[in-house]
């Protein structure tokens, strides 16, 4: 049998491809809705959006309630590029150090209901505690971050942060620090948050997840939660990094030890990569068992209209008349936690920053001081932040999965001046937004 020859290839140039412009976002690209007279905001949050780096990646919410009606019910982008989900209302971001604000309103309910005092030692509730010079550490000093225990001694790993109890028998042994530079540390991601929890479980007997749930988040149905349920997997973002936001933190990629004299290990080491909240792979963030887990500073995954519904509930508790029955904390235990106790600025993270007694992280007014007049809440990490403004009867939140080295403030100025154009001319919470928010889990 013959064969015919083989049929000859024509190999024909390729064409050269030309590169293509990356899609940017619009406020066409923007889902969700505004009230009248805060349009203006919808094209901040666009900008800040197409800011935020590569379109796959950049998901992020932004809601802002006004006496108790939203107004502002934005979101845009993709929550899990691996597994193309969109963003959507509901979606749960993690706030990572943003948590501490939402943790020490737990602390505060509790205070609220004569459970336990700010004033008090932690050894009052939790008496191994004061062994190694911890006997006169209050609540008041591990909520603003003047305990002096900004960081760990044992080199920690980050499988060993997600067993909070375990954390908490570590700190019964650790010594309060002895570096100068430790008085002035006004953020320690880690620490505080297992001192809370540890004195919650003690005095309520329930472990912090379920007291948020059954205590706030379940009650006034705020999609807010410290680690998450397998029914709620779906909704949770997956974050990343811009190519500066880990630059910004001492020691991102070093050891505990650090010190160029071989004095032994380094207080930035112990506090900011000890573990690292921010390791090189972001990915840790978005494993089944982190999500699952209990970490009180760094844990809570919360939807912007979650967020924004706690801030505004607050906001409005914090005004209320001191006989009149609040949503969630008495108008006494908001003004006492409102009540400067700490400012600086912090010696590793080079930022200024204020607390009030109760944890409460509070903020400067910037623009527009009439309406944001006694702000406080938390700036978390990327661009991610929370406010309430008492005198405007606003809270507001802005989450993210593109963590930035942008804070994102141009979004809550551009809140702010729609919030006081909105003021001027007489618009009123009635011009509100319909959100059909997920039933809290």
């Amino acid at each position: 049998m013959t064969t015919s020859p083989a049929r000859p290839v024509l190999l024909r140039p390729r064409p050269r491809l030309q590169p293509q412009p990356q899609p940017q976002p619009t406020a066409a690209d923007v889902h969700g809705a505004t009230a009248p007279g805060f349009a203006s905001v919808r094209q901040s949050f666009a900008r800040a959006c197409r800011d935020a780096g590569p379109p796959g990646p950049r998901g992020a919410a932004l809601v802002v309630v006004r006496d108790g009606e939203t107004v502002v019910d934005l979101w845009q982008g993709t929550a899990d590029p691996v597994a193309g989900t969109p963003w959507t209302g509901d979606t749960l971001a993690p706030v990572l150090t943003g948590s501490h604000g939402i943790l020490a309103t737990a602390v505060l309910l509790l205070a609220d209901m004569g459970a336990l005092a700010l004033d008090r030692p932690v050894a009052a509730y939790w008496p191994e505690f004061a062994v190694r010079g911890k006997g006169a550490v209050t609540l008041r000093d591990v909520l603003t971050f003047t305990a002096r225990l900004p960081g760990m001694a044992a080199d920690l790993d980050q499988r060993d942060v997600e067993n909070p109890q375990m954390m908490a028998a570590l700190l019964e042994l650790h010594s309060p620090e002895d570096d100068p530079r430790a008085d002035g540390v006004l953020h320690g991601p880690w620490t505080a948050g297992w001192i809370a929890a540890e004195v919650i479980r003690r005095v309520d007997g329930r472990e912090l997840d379920l007291f948020f749930l059954e205590e706030i988040a379940g009650p006034l149905g705020l999609d807010i939660h410290f680690g998450l349920v397998p029914d709620q997997l779906p909704y949770a973002a997956r974050i990343s990094y811009d190519a500066d936001f880990r630059a910004r933190f001492p020691a991102p990629d070093g050891g505990t030890s650090g010190r160029a004299d071989g004095g032994g290990a380094d207080l930035a080491g112990r506090v900011w990569n000890n573990p690292s909240p921010f390791p090189a792979d972001a990915e840790v963030w978005s494993e089944g068992r982190r999500r699952h887990a209990v970490i009180p500073s760094l844990g809570a995954y919360a939807s912007a209209r979650g967020l924004a519904r706690l801030q505004g509930i607050l906001a409005a508790d914090a005004v209320r008349a001191t006989d009149e029955e609040p949503l969630l904390l008495s108008r006494r235990t908001l003004d006492r936690a409102r009540s400067l106790w700490a400012e600086g600025t912090d010696p590793l993270l080079g930022g200024a920053g204020a607390y009030g007694e109760g944890g409460l992280q509070l903020l400067d007014e910037g623009l527009h001081p009439g309406v944001r007049s006694g702000a406080f809440g938390h700036r978390g990490p990327g661009g991610t932040a929370y406010q309430a403004w008492p005198r405007a009867g606003v809270g507001a939140a802005l989450v993210r999965g593109r963590l930035t080295a942008d804070p994102g403030a141009q979004v809550l100025d551009s809140v702010a001046e729609a919030v006081a154009v909105a003021d001027a001319v007489g618009v009123t919470a009635a011009d509100s937004v319909a959100t059909t928010p997920r039933t809290a889990a």
